[in-house]
């Protein structure tokens, strides 16, 4: 890794952060629990789609560091890190926005015990009531993450961006 590869993963981790802070609450009947519809998760896509994997998976990491200390649930970063390292691995043969499908569809495993761990055990909250929180957690999440690999098909469509990211490979 190059320092203007190391250089993009801190900007985009950092864009990442400034992002979540911007989300849009989804209505539940949780008082434990607060959904957000964001995009925190474009910024990490977009440089594991571009550049690669590892630092993709760097960045996704990183990215959700505010995000975490806002939920007080510190296995969120390794999902995000799980969703951009495979969207990077599928982007090698598939369009942006199937890989970060794909992506998600290998992340939802952890989604799942990381929330029954976290919200089941630390939190105390009753099985039935985490399924459905979950539920709601994983649909909006293949939402956002559709969203936003059309938003970086459409960003890769420049050839002058595409080709800028894919020196830092």
């Amino acid at each position: 890794m190059n320092l203007k590869t190391i250089a993009l993963i801190a900007i985009m981790s950092g864009l990442g952060n400034v992002i979540g802070l911007f989300g849009l609450p989804i209505p539940t009947p949780f008082a434990w629990g607060r959904i957000e519809l964001h995009f925190s998760q474009l910024p990490p896509l977009l440089v594991a789609i571009a550049v690669g994997p590892i630092p993709g998976a760097i960045t996704g990491f990183l990215s959700l560091i505010l995000e975490t200390a806002k939920l007080g649930n510190p296995l969120v970063p390794f999902g995000n890190a799980i969703l951009a390292g495979v969207a990077g691995l599928a982007a090698r043969r598939l369009r942006p926005i199937i890989a970060g499908l794909v992506g998600e569809i290998v992340e939802t495993p952890y989604l799942w015990v990381s929330m029954i761990f976290w919200v089941g055990y630390i939190l105390q909250v009753p099985l039935p009531a985490i399924i459905a929180f979950t539920s709601i957690v994983n649909a909006k999440a293949f939402i956002e993450v559709a969203i936003s690999g059309l938003i970086i098909e459409i960003i890769l469509s420049r050839s002058q961006i595409r080709d800028a990211l894919a020196k830092l490979r």
